[in-house]
């Protein structure tokens, strides 16, 4: 395999791509972070452990549920169960059916993320430099640091649309999908008590709020249910109007409105603290799937690409793969 592939990003997308190729190529994984994930990505904070991205994640085509079926069998993915509520806009409470299925990885999120990875090489705390000209032997990638990270036939970046814009701006054209795809970023609130749950309820749905989103993580199958572990998710659009407001006073807000949605008061949390996400989910986009340029061996895919949900973005990567296998073979 003399192919040399560069992967931005070990979230779903890059470690999707990464497995498929790993058989037609030497693939190299890159991610800024400290550990892989991206959005299912998981705050460790002993005893308490926050999903603090995405919530759970759905299996509507054949092809998904087949991916999952394995983690399954393995205990590494589980249904989510248990009562939903919806919080009105005129403060009325009801049920919320869930019509499908909701998984959700085990024991945390990350943990698939981190079973993806195996027999991958994977480099973390490695944020890449933006691509300049490709040379006559290939793409030479360097860190933000200036150090050279190696010679590459292919890059594909699985970063979010703004991140992937300045890394591939030189040689992406004008007319490509990212300069058309917009975002909505997020607050992810985690709140944590020393004292089990015992409320009858798992998450809330929460309309007319600055805050969308309220899931309990200590139910979830393999989590530790001595403690409490609280996600609250912002609406994007809230979100997305006070994105660079001061992290303080953000947090201290959201507090305020959780405490009036839920009467769950948070002064004497045990745990407490705040995750901006600025690229959370999209707004407006051509769902083109994935960007693929054979004349200059350069790709991306990502949360972008179509929706922003785990299988989409999981389809995605696969559909990527298939078309750079026949390349590289």
């Amino acid at each position: 395999m003399s192919t040399r592939i560069a992967i931005i990003g070990a979230g779903i997308s890059g470690l999707t791509l990464a497995q498929n190729l790993k058989d037609y190529a030497q693939v190299v994984v890159f991610e800024k972070a400290r550990g892989v994930g991206g959005r299912m990505s998981t705050r460790y904070a002993d005893p308490f452990y926050f999903d603090h991205g995405t919530q759970f994640f759905t299996a509507r085509t054949q092809a998904f549920q087949d991916f999952i079926a394995s983690f399954t069998a393995k205990g590494l993915v589980a249904e989510w169960k248990g009562k939903v509520l919806t919080h009105q806009a005129d403060k009325t409470i009801k049920d919320r059916l869930w019509f499908e299925p909701h998984y959700v990885a085990v024991p945390h999120m990350n943990s698939l993320s981190k079973h993806m990875a195996e027999g991958i090489d994977v480099r973390l705390n490695t944020e890449i430099a933006a691509l300049t000209e490709k040379r006559a032997d290939g793409w030479h990638l360097f860190n933000k640091e200036g150090e050279t990270l190696g010679v590459f036939d292919w890059v594909i970046s699985t970063a979010p649309p703004a991140q992937t814009l300045n890394l591939l701006r030189a040689v992406l054209p004008s007319n490509s999908p990212l300069h058309h795809t917009k975002m909505q970023g997020c607050y992810t609130l985690m709140i944590g008590f020393h004292t089990p749950w015992v409320k009858p309820w798992m998450a809330a749905k929460v309309h007319e709020s600055p805050i969308e989103w309220i899931s309990i993580n200590s139910t979830r199958p393999g989590r530790n249910q001595d403690v409490t572990a609280i996600v609250v998710h912002s609406s994007n659009a809230w979100a997305q109007e006070h994105i660079d407001d001061d992290l303080d006073q953000t947090q201290a807000f959201l507090v305020k409105q959780f405490e009036t949605v839920t009467g769950i008061a948070c002064d004497k949390a045990d745990y407490l603290s705040m995750h901006r996400w600025r690229y959370a989910n999209v707004i407006e986009n051509e769902k083109p799937g994935y960007h693929l340029d054979p004349q200059q061996n350069i790709a991306a895919t990502g949360d972008w690409a179509s929706a922003s949900r785990i299988e989409a973005v999981w389809l995605n990567a696969v559909s990527l793969a298939k078309d750079l296998a026949e390349l590289v073979k």
